[in-house]
């Protein structure tokens, strides 16, 4: 799964999350000051997750019409925002019919969307959000105070998005425009959620509707036509859309193709316009191909092993440490994504706050990995084995069964089981599994990751759980804390190095790599440069789906 995060598994556990792992994508936005700008260290960290390919610096003036047809990894359960596990597939969709509250801008800064402005008091303890005037659904309802709340309390009553809003106390409405949020603790970061799922705001009567992810209502750039699952998503142009000038397609579908072959060739033919893609072999089909255009983001989310420290094998320090020092991730990078792939140590990458050149995270040692396991079997009396729960794809097989080699070198006993995406996020999530791949982590802002490392997002009796390790400690969730209650950047960096140290002391999560994500389609698809904002691999909304246009 590997998630991009993206919970997803190498296409997409990152599923990115991700089916129901991403389902959150819930913080996403790197957030600031009184009217949500960002530190000046949130922005840096935005630039330093490069971008590449070979879009040309001006495509020209846009033109309206023509219809889009966009290939996605893998299809969502439900469009609505409280409810949805939604992968980066999941977010694309939701994209099109809902705006945000919040989005990221090119600078990394989050910045109002459908607010007009979001203000703390002196505390950081009460925010004051104001709306724009005269914007309306797409049924004719109201965009105003009441139908936020009426989301923000969804989403809070909600099992997959309430354990982001831990700290979020009362949510009322102050005037028809204006909408007031008490924390029960200081809360300097907190309009990074609102540039996440929980940001996505939906018509009133959608909430009130239990079918309503079957037909969504929002604010957004397009609207609903048809959803016909495992198939396709149409929509068509909002012609009162409040951004004057948008979207400048009349049509975009999206299509669920989960095999990333199959979505270059269809690409490649002409049957699709525009696909994403994290997969290395056809990063390499594309980057080869003078008839596509693409756009990379890497320095990204990192490919990991996710270990169950709530259960055998993994509770024991030992096994943990023994399967770490048994993987050889050079080796696994040269052979799943030579040109593609980077090295991780970390939850945060190069260039991003909290990241350390040197992590402490051990570097492969099978001898060590050895003694680790005898350590292992001295303790418990058993033998070292365990189930490695993977995506059913065939790029991913191809690195489970390497991983798989590597670990029995060191005497581990390990069994593969290949299960669909959307089952293996739910695996995760619930704590059925003992091992897992995932793709997740390094969000502009290191915030956006709390709920995956937080202590409470972890799930009591049989809860699901966002941090799928379900691994804390207090110094970790002290510095986590500490991390989202100040705009001080050298506090900040503090902290989640902090994070940093005290997860690979525990090593609950196995690095594999940095991954590459890759928007291509063909040379009369222009306006998704606009996903420089950070937004491309990230489960925040991708607002510039309204600048697509063909020409």
């Amino acid at each position: 799964m590997h998630h991009s995060a993206t919970p997803r598994t190498h296409t997409g556990p990152t599923w990115f999350l991700f089916a129901l792992v991403a389902t959150i994508g819930i913080v996403a936005g790197a957030c600031g000051s009184a009217k949500t700008t960002s530190t000046g260290a949130a922005a840096d960290a935005l630039a330093a997750q490069a971008t590449d390919g070979n879009l040309p610096a001006d495509e020209g003036t846009p033109k309206d019409g023509g219809k889009m047809v966009w290939g996605l990894e893998a299809e969502t359960d439900s469009l609505s925002p409280s409810v949805g596990r939604w992968a980066i597939s999941g977010h694309m969709v939701a994209s099109a019919i809902f705006d945000p509250l919040v989005t990221i801008d090119s600078d990394g800064k989050a910045v109002p969307y459908l607010a007009e402005s979001i203000t703390p008091n002196a505390t950081n303890t009460e925010w004051t959000i104001k709306l724009h005037s005269g914007i309306k659904f797409h049924n004719g309802e109201p965009l105003d105070s009441t139908a936020i709340v009426k989301n923000l309390e969804a989403d809070k009553s909600s099992i997959i998005t309430s354990k982001a809003m831990p700290w979020v106390d009362t949510i009322t409405a102050a005037d028809p425009l204006t909408v007031k949020i008490t924390t029960t603790q200081p809360w300097a970061t907190l309009p990074n959620l609102f540039a996440s799922q929980i940001g996505y705001i939906a018509a009133p009567a959608q909430i009130a509707d239990f079918h309503g992810g079957d037909h969504p209502i929002g604010t957004g750039p397009f609207v609903f036509k048809e959803w016909v699952k495992n198939d396709h998503f149409t929509a068509t142009k909002n012609p009162t859309y409040w951004q004057k000038g948008l979207p400048h397609l009349d049509e975009i579908e999206y299509r669920s193709v989960p095999d990333a072959q199959q979505r270059v060739d269809l690409l490649t033919d002409g049957t699709l316009d525009a696909i994403d893609t994290v997969t290395p072999k056809s990063i390499d089909q594309i980057r080869a191909n003078p008839d596509l255009k693409r756009l990379e983001s890497n320095n990204g989310e990192a490919a990991f092993v996710v270990l169950n420290s709530s259960a055998p094998p993994f509770d024991n320090a030992n096994a943990r440490k023994a399967v770490v020092l048994a993987t050889n991730a050079a080796d696994y990078i040269n052979q799943m994504g030579p040109g593609v792939y980077q090295p991780a140590n970390g939850v945060y990458a190069e260039g991003k706050i909290g990241h350390l050149a040197d992590s402490g995270y051990p570097q492969f040692n099978l001898d060590e990995a050895k003694q680790a396991v005898q350590a292992y079997t001295a303790e418990t009396g058993k033998p070292l084995q365990f189930t490695y729960v993977g995506a059913s794809n065939v790029d991913d097989a191809k690195g489970q069964q390497l991983l798989k080699s590597m670990w029995e070198q060191a005497g581990i006993q390990v069994d593969l089981q290949a299960v669909p995406q959307a089952d293996q996020v739910i695996t995760v999530v619930l704590g059925k599994y003992q091992a897992a791949d995932f793709r997740l982590f390094n969000q502009p802002d290191p915030d956006m990751d709390w709920v995956w490392l937080s202590s409470s997002a972890i799930g009591k009796n049989g809860d699901l759980s966002l941090n799928f390790a379900r691994y804390s400690t207090p110094k970790m969730d002290a510095a986590l804390n500490d991390g989202r209650t100040t705009l001080d950047t050298a506090q900040r960096t503090s902290d989640y190095e902090t994070v940093n140290r005290e997860v690979n002391a525990g090593l609950p999560l196995l690095w594999l790599a940095r991954v590459d994500w890759v928007i291509a389609s063909s040379n009369r698809v222009h306006g998704y440069g606009e996903a420089r904002n950070g937004s491309l691999q990230s489960l925040g909304p991708k607002t510039w789906v309204a600048q697509l246009w063909l020409g």
